[in-house]
């Protein structure tokens, strides 16, 4: 009787933890549905709010030079 007890008491401890097994790896999936359909739409929506970008030239900028390592050959 106490033998029957003490297995039956290991199969119920082995399925909580196939149990959580189980759970923690449906979570894991759940996890990555969600990311890449996350990624799906920022990636849409950054390619439908795409526009043009004009870059200012240093000249432009009013007349100052690109970099400060510029700036510092200038000076010697």
């Amino acid at each position: 009787m106490a033998r029957q007890r003490l297995q039956i008491g290991r199969a119920e401890s082995h399925a909580a933890v196939i149990k959580h097994d189980v759970i923690a790896m449906e979570k894991t999936i759940g996890r990555i549905k969600r990311y890449l359909q996350l990624t799906n739409v920022m990636a849409a929506k950054q390619a439908a709010n795409v526009h043009a970008v004009l870059r200012t030239s240093a000249k432009v900028c009013g007349g100052r030079p690109p970099s400060c390592h510029a700036n510092i050959a200038e000076k010697k």
